[in-house]
């Protein structure tokens, strides 16, 4: 019985930590676009700043889409 509840404990973190590196991977890569173009502009902060918005909308709905896919995979298993 233990080892059941581990599992799905497992199952939960996992969840937990593909949602933050989604995000987190999200709002890097935004940073580094950003920083480029600032480079190949000569502008001052001013792409960065408009790709960090644009990795953390993006990081937070793809991490939300992946949970709600995982959760309904889980759903069904369950059934």
């Amino acid at each position: 019985m233990k080892k059941n509840n581990i599992g799905k404990d497992l199952i939960k973190l996992n969840l937990v930590l593909v949602f933050g590196a989604t995000v987190i991977g999200n709002i890097v890569v935004g940073y580094f676009i950003g920083k480029l173009f600032d480079w190949l502009f000569n502008t001052d902060k001013l792409f960065m700043i408009i790709f960090l918005f644009f990795g953390a909308l993006s990081g937070i709905y793809n991490g939300i889409r992946q949970l709600l896919k995982e959760v309904e995979k889980i759903e069904k298993h369950e059934k």
